[in-house]
This record gives C-alpha cells, structure tokens and sequence, in this order.
C-alpha cells in the first residue's frame, strides 16, 4: 500500500494510520464493558459458535413475552436444539431450562440488557449523565414503529419527559426521535396525511424543545419511508425556523444515493440560511433491507458489501467536514479506521472542537471512545431508554452488531486482528461483468409508491379514465352498469349481456377454433401469453385504475393484482414450453414408450369480482396455453378487466375465436356450464356454485363425449391462531392486514382469530387489533390516503350487516368502526367470546367482520383452527419451534403462513389453491396446476425390425412430435 496515497483531496493512507495507530494504542489496553464478567466471556465464546449464538439471540427475542420458569426453560432448550449448540457455553446455558434457575435467567439478561440500554426515569439519565460527562448526550425512547393512537401518544409523554428530566440534570436537552412512532399512520402513499399526524404530536414536543434549547435529532429507518421522513424533517424546519432548536437528521452511508440525499440538505440549509446537523451512520437495516426488496421483486437500496459501505462513510466523513459552515458534522461509528479518517480530516481543515463531534452508542465501544476523548474529539453518546419489551429490537440489533464477523469490536476485541489489517482502506469487489439475466421465472416487482414516478402515473390513470366517454348500448339491449362502490351513482361502463343463442355460439366458434389452436406450437402459445403479460405491465396503472374505481380496491391491493396476472401469465407460458413433447417413460430394447399431454377442448373460464383480473388471468393463461379454446366470463363488476384482458389476449396473438369474451347472466352461465362441448370448467367463486357446477359437470348430457374437467377453487374460513409466546407487533399488523384488507373480501382473509390462553388473554389481544385497525379510517380507495374501501355491492354489505346482527347475538361487540354513509360500506367489527358453534366461527362472511375465540393450548388451537369444512388459508405466530412444526405438521390447510400475513401469495413462490370444501385441492400458481387443463396419452411403439432392434422410434423422427 502506498502511505502517501490521498483520500479525497487533502489527507493521506499515511496521515490516517498515524492516528489510527495512535487511537489502537490508546484503546487496546481495555476491554470493552460488554465483554467482560460471566456474561461478557459466555458472549465472546458464543462469537465462536454459530449454533449458541443464534439460539442465544432468538431466546433474548422472545424473553420479555415469557413469564413461567418452565416456559422460559422451553423456549431456550429448543432454540439450543435447533440450533446445534455445543460447546460448554451450551452446557452453561442448559441450566436455564430448570424451572427454578429459568426466573434467574431473565434477571440476569434483563441486566446485560442494562449495559445496552437505560431505565427510563429521572434518577437514571441523571446518574448516566455523570457517568458519561464531559461527553454530551443524546436519549432515545426506543421501540418499533407504533401501532396505535396510544402507544404514539405514550411515546410522545416518554419524549416530554426525557427533555424535563435531561434539564434538571444540568444539560442541554437532545433527542433521537423516530418520527414514525408519533403516529401509526406514517405512510410515503399518504404524505398530507402523514405530515398531519406527525405534526399533531410534534407541536407540543416542538414547543418543549425551542423552551429549553434543545437539539433533536431525526432517525432514519427503512429505506421505503426515507423520502417522506426527509420530507417531514424539511417541513419541520419551515414550521419552526430560527435559532430556538438544534436540527439534525440521520444520513445512512450504506445506500448509493447517501450522496444526493446529503446534497438536498445542503441546499435546505442554505436555503434557510441555517445550520443542519448530519448524524453520519453507516445503517442498521442491511439485512432488513435486501429481504424486504427480494421480497416485493425491487432492486435492492443498499450496497452489497460492506467495504462499499465503509468507502461511502469515508466519502461522506470529508464532504461533510469541509461543510462544517453549512452543516454540522455527527461522524457516528465505532470504526478504528472511520473515526481515523474523520480525526485526520478535521487535523487537515483546522477544526475547532464546537465544529463537530463524534457520536458512539452507549454501552458500545467505551475503549475507543475513551481513547477518541483523550485526543480531545468532543464526542455525544447516544443513549436508549425504556424497558427491555419495548427495546428488545433494538438491543438485538445492537447484539448482532458486536458479534458478527465483520464487527470491528468482534475483530478487535475477539478476533485479534492487527491494527494496520484494521486501518486498511476498504477493498471494493471487483463489479461484476454484465451479463445476460439466466431464464426462469421471476415475480413481476410491485409498484415502490414511495418513489414520485408511480404515484403520478397512478394519478394520471385515474384522472384519464375519469374523462373518458361511456360505452353507449342500444336502448332495447339488456345492459349491466358497472358502478363505482364507493359512489354508487357514478356508472362507469354499460356491457350487453349474452343471452342464450349468443352463448351457444360462443361454444360452436369455440368448438371450431380447438383443431388448430391445439395444432398451434406450445412455444407459439407461450409466445403470446408471454407478449400479454409485457403488454399489461405497460399498462399497469390504467389497470390498477380501472380496478380501484370498479372494484373498490385500494392503489396497493391493485396493482398486487395486476402483478399477479402478468405472473401468471409468465408461469404457465414456461409451464407449458416444459410439458410440450415426448416424454420418456420406460422403453426396452425393440420398444419405445412415450407420454404426451393434450389439451382437452373449449373451456368455460368463471371469475370472481376480488380479484377481477389476476383470477381471470390465471385460469384463462393455463386454459390457453394448454391449447384449449376460451370463453372469458367475468363477475358482472370486473367486466372492465375482463374487457382489457380480453384485449390484451388478443394483441397478442391469441386468435379471437380461441379467445372470447362473453358477459352473460347466471343463467347463461349455468347453460353454458352444461353444454356437452364444454370440455373444461374453471371456474372461483362461491362454495354454493361451485358444488352446484360439480354436480352438473359430472351428469353427462346427450351429445357429451368426455368427462368434463372442473377446476375449482371455493371460499374459506380461514383462521390465525397466536400462541402465548407470540410477537405482537408483528402479530397485529398482520391480523389487521389479513382480516381487513380489501374490507375482508378474499377467500383467504382472517375471519377467526384464535388466541391462546384463557377469555382475558383473548380480549387482549383482540383489543390491541382493535386499537391498531382503530387507526386507519374507510373511504373511496380513489384517494390514496385511504387503506380500506367500499363492499363490492349493496348485497354484501347487506350480507354483512346481517352478519354483525348475528355477532351481537351471539358474543360481545369489542369493536366497530365508523364508516361513510355513501357507497357500499360495511363497518369493521371484531367480535370476543365467540365459541367453536357459533355461526360467526363456521360460516364464510365475505366481509370486515372479524371472530375472536380461546383455545386452552396451542394443540386445541390447531384443532379449533380445524373445526370448520374449508381448508384453504391459516396462519401461527408463535415462537417455539415445536409448536411451529406441530402447525406444519397438523394445521391441513392449502397455504398455512407461519409468523406472517395469511393474504397476498405469489405466484410461483405460494401456489394457492385449498382442500375440504375450499377446492379440489390443487394449487394455482403452482407446479401441478396446468396438468389440469390437458390429459395424457402414451404411444407406445415397437422399433425391431426383422430382428434389428436399432430402428429409430417415429417420435424421434418429428414426423409425429407433438407440439
């Protein structure tokens, strides 16, 4: 390496290992305190053991929900086991599992947990305040975003208080506040919203913080909410101008566009002509981050290797520091080399001390920070508050730091590394060549309506398709109105409905497209479909508008929607290019044997209204792609997609007689149902159609010549059973999400939730829901601001309320929510003390209406869980691993989600699809499911030849492949 390399413009490698050497000298002569005593040596051994560091860190995760010996006991020992632990750190922590010892276990984590965090009273912040003098401070009240109006009122008195308590120690206030947990409803499609109820809470803390003087620091969090986080910080700053507080905002190093978003406060602050303080982090959601965007199909907001991280940091330390006018510099890291660089910067620039400062965390690193205060670095020390509940996230996040591989305290302390290995400038990954995407599947990303772009294109769609002209129908043509379920009275679209000689014609045109629709190549039909789904995914916005205005579905739940089509129509195109040709079976010398697989004939394809184009798409994309001919019958109220899928099918390629679409009444339906050329039914919807549909497919007809295929998916009854162990702030907002999203119109939505425990443990638990779906109000999904809709019809929400008539008779009204008096609303209800009988826990609602039921133990969960005739969707949120593999094994559903959301399956990665009363039990979206729509045949040929058995098959020659 060459010392006299330059860093920037300005410093030396050389002049940063002088002091970097110089700061080693100084800080290795301590340990740090995290690591020391019985604890700190069972966490540096744990370094050493994969296996025990991870049982250790899930069984501090799930602690604070633990109360009895014997559940404390449990939990550890199976995180131990699953794990693999070994070692005598294993052996040491075996003792926890006796239920005498297991109390002791938790009162000697909670005071480890005590090095990283600090009791939230006055008594406390006075006694840290000296302890850490002359160095400043800054408080944090830890804990997660807030899902209820109370708990953001609570973190707000937390944050009042610590400015008191900070002032009667004798110090200048500062705060770490996370702007999320002053309000539930913190959402980047709802920045009116948001700045508003942000700001309800801000104003009296604001008001307490110009009294004193204080500094307030903003916190970053994930990259999804950082523009609108930015935005709020911005608008702070306009709302309460001068020199009264000390602004400061949290810059993340870790993601590319650091760089921009440093040069946009820039030029607020000089905009303002004030000073903006900048914390500098590297970023505590790396992980978090790449799961959450493979997750959504985006492109991940973060570096991919740490030294890019580490090069970004450096970069940024000295753009920073040369701005010291403008901005006031936090370079918060415990880096050797990080800090090494800032110290060397600010030697180079002349820096006096009240120019910037270097921020740690409490309970990290104190040999570095000591080492850094001996060379005069004005230094803060950022300190959480609160009770071990509500900051076990944060101090396994701070865990998982100090103990992973590329932790600089881990190298230091544990490891050994040499300090010129430490002080080395990072090593940037060689970029990788581009090279072309290898085939395959991949979801279709969702829309990021964080970003400006979607959020436009999704205004301009509705705004489009509210100026367009209505289809005009002869007077003397029976017509169905499609309306706007929100405003009932806005027609968006008039169809002619078929009457029974146009669905027989249909069927004939159908029936005479089969012959050369099947003889049209599989890789040709796959083309199309293929040409579709491009197509769609140009026109996303245009769709997710239709559906938002026509179905009642807010932005997020239609575009999933059109996601979900263009993936369906993406899986079976390569489903079918596998399945196309010959197939080996088992062939002996002088005999070949091949399988093939055919299409079946004209198809009948029947969609519900909730998913008005992703179900018609699925059913209709394997339909074809098989080589079967279609006739496309919508639900009445998603006829505007029918219509666009139709279209697009067209476009590109599919001919229009193998392709029709034809909007019909029930009893055109059910006649075309049973027509004898009919070969295939697909059809979603109804347990009571359905079942009816079977009967009649399976009573042949004069004229049928084939068995008719019914591929059918019905309702269900689906239930999420929360053990007693269970997180709840991942819990709640799931339940929320799976039991009222899209107001509980999917046949995968909650409708049961079955706690674990004794009636008080229930109503607990269904009173947090009830508070956190408290947060959100109902109204016309056109308006982004709004996460809950319309029922799709008056008929449904009349369904409904009968329904919650029902719910009074039979349990206790816990919650029901207000909602517009136009449209077609049904107020959200949950409803306690259900039992296993009541018709609220059996029969399928189609609605907001949510049960809430007791189960003694988590087996009789499962079995209550059970106790219904539908088996599609179920959920667990627990966090014992036997109790999790006792669901996988017992809990028989067609998709069981374990510690998430029961609604929103993927295709390809949740092929959806139930069994029992809930459907035929074989999943769309999935391996098996385009076998449906085709039959097998097998040639089987004898290739001797007068005693020659070389002969080459017929198969093999192409003069009978089968396309």
């Amino acid at each position: 390496m060459d010392d006299r390399r330059t860093v920037g413009v300005g410093i030396t490698e050389a002049e940063i290992m002088d002091i970097g050497l110089a700061l080693h000298c100084r800080a290795a002569s301590s340990t740090p305190r995290l690591y020391r005593g019985l604890l700190g040596r069972l966490l540096r051994r744990t370094m050493e053991d994969e296996g025990v560091r991870h049982a250790l860190f899930q069984f501090i995760d799930t602690l604070p929900r633990l109360s009895r010996g014997r559940d404390i006991g449990a939990h550890l020992g199976a995180y131990l086991d699953q794990a693999g632990a070994a070692g005598w750190p294993r052996a040491l922590l075996r003792l926890g599992e006796q239920p005498l010892l297991a109390p002791l276990v938790k009162w000697q984590t909670g005071r480890w947990g005590r090095q990283l965090l600090c009791p939230e009273n006055a008594r406390a912040l006075g006694r840290v305040i000296g302890a850490l003098a002359p160095a400043r401070t800054s408080f944090d009240a830890v804990g997660e975003a807030v899902l209820t109006e109370a708990e953001a009122d609570a973190y707000l008195a937390r944050n009042l208080a610590l400015l008191e308590w900070q002032a009667a120690a004798g110090v200048t206030p500062h705060l770490s506040l996370k702007l999320t947990a002053l309000s539930p409803r913190c959402d980047p499609l709802d920045p009116a919203g948001s700045r508003r109820a942000v700001f309800s809470r801000l104003e009296p803390l604001m008001a307490a913080v110009e009294r004193h003087g204080a500094g307030l620091t903003v916190d970053m969090e994930q990259h999804e909410l950082k523009p609108l986080l930015q935005d709020l910080f911005l608008a702070m700053l306009e709302a309460w101008p001068g020199e009264r507080w000390q602004p400061a905002i949290a810059l993340q190093a870790y993601g590319p566009d650091a760089e921009s978003d440093l040069s946009r406060l820039l030029a607020a602050g000089q905009r303002q002509g004030r000073r903006i303080g900048v914390r500098l982090v590297k970023g505590a959601y790396w992980d978090q981050e790449r799961a959450w965007a493979a997750q959504r199909g985006w492109s991940a907001p973060v570096f991919a290797d740490k030294a890019a991280t580490d090069a970004c940091f450096e970069n940024l330390t000295g753009e920073l520091l040369r701005r010291h006018d403008s901005l006031y510099p936090a370079i918060a890291s415990h880096n050797l080399r990080s800090q090494a660089v800032a110290l060397a910067w600010v030697r180079h620039l002349g820096l006096a001390p009240e120019c910037w400062e270097v921020q740690m965390l409490y309970g990290m690193g104190e040999p570095l920070r000591d080492a850094l205060a001996a060379e005069g670095v004005p230094l803060r020390i950022y300190v959480p508050t609160g009770d071990l509940i509500g900051g076990m996230a944060y101090l396994i996040r701070r865990l998982l730091e100090n103990t992973a591989q590329e932790s600089v305290l881990r190298q230091t302390y544990v490891a050994g590394a040499d300090a010129t290995q430490l002080l080395s400038p990072p090593r940037l990954a060689a970029k990788e060549a581009s090279t072309v995407a290898a085939p395959g599947f991949a979801n279709a990303p969702l829309l990021d309506f964080s970003r400006p772009e979607p959020v436009a294109a999704m205004v301009q769609a509705l705004a489009e398709l509210r100026a367009g002209p209505e289809l005009e129908i002869a007077p003397d043509t029976p017509v169905h109105e499609v309306r706007n379920p929100a405003a009932p009275e806005q027609v968006l679209a008039r169809f002619p409905l078929a009457d029974p000689a146009q669905g027989e014609a249909a069927v004939a045109r159908a029936l005479a497209a089969f012959a050369g629709w099947r003889a049209t190549p599989a890789a040709q039909r796959a083309t199309c479909l293929r040409r579709a789904a491009a197509a769609m995914l140009a026109e996303r916005h245009h769709l997710a508008a239709l559906m938002v205005l026509s179905v009642g579905k807010n932005w997020r739940e239609a575009d999933g929607d059109v996601a979900e089509a263009v993936d369906f129509l993406n899986y079976y195109a390569d489903a079918m290019e596998a399945l196309a040709g010959w197939w080996d079976t088992i062939s002996f010398p002088g005999e070949a044997n091949r399988l093939g697989y055919e299409p079946r004939g004209p198809a009948l394809v029947i969609a519900p209204w909730n998913f008005p184009l992703a179900i018609l798409t699925g059913m209709a994309a394997a339909a074809l792609v098989a080589g079967n001919p279609v006739i496309l019958k919508p639900s009445r109220p998603g006829l505007l997609l029918g219509q666009a899928l139709h279209r697009l099918l067209l476009e590109a390629g599919v001919p229009a007689d193998a392709c029709q679409l034809l909007p019909a009444t029930g009893a055109v339906t059910e006649a075309l149902a049973g027509h004898p050329d009919i070969a295939i039914i697909a059809f979603t919807g109804s347990r009571e159609t359905g079942l009816g549909l079977l009967q009649a497919a399976h009573r042949p007809v004069p004229g049928q010549y084939q068995i008719k295929q019914v591929v059918c998916e019905l309702g269900g009854k689906n239930a999420i059973v929360v053990d007693s162990d269970a997180d709840l702030d991942e819990a709640v907002p799931a339940i929320v999400a799976s039991a009222f999203g899209y107001q509980g119109q999917k046949c995968s939505a909650c409708s049961r939730l079955i706690v674990v425990g004794d009636e008080a443990a229930a109503e607990a638990v269904a009173r947090r829901v009830a508070d956190a779906l408290a947060v959100w109000s109902w109204g016309p999904p056109e308006d982004p601001a709004q996460v809950f809709g319309p029922m799709i019809s008056a008929e449904a929400r009349d369904k409904t309320l009968e329904y919650i008539a029902i719910g009074r008779q039979e349990g206790r009204l816990l919650y029901q929510g207000a909602v517009p008096g136009e449209g077609w609303y049904a107020p959200p209800c949950i409803f306690t003390g259900i039992q296993p009988h009541h018709r609220l826990a059996r029969e399928e609602i189609f609605g907001p209406v949510l049960a809430v039921l007791a189960a003694p133990d988590f087996p009789a969960a499962l079995k209550l869980a059970q106790a219904v005739d539908y088996g599609l969707t179920g959920g667990v949120f627990s966090r014992l691993p036997a109790h999790l593999a006792l669901a996988a094994r017992e809990f028989r559903v067609g998709d069981l989600y374990l510690n998430r959301k029961i609604t929103g399956a993927r295709v390809g990665a949740q092929p959806f699809g139930g069994t029992r009363l809930s459907g035929t039990g074989i999943q769309a979206g999935g391996p098996d499911y385009l076998k449906q729509f085709l039959w097998t045949r097998v040639v089987s040929e004898n290739t001797q030849r007068h005693g020659y058995i070389g002969a080459r098959s017929t198969l093999d020659s192409g003069e009978a492949s089968w396309t």
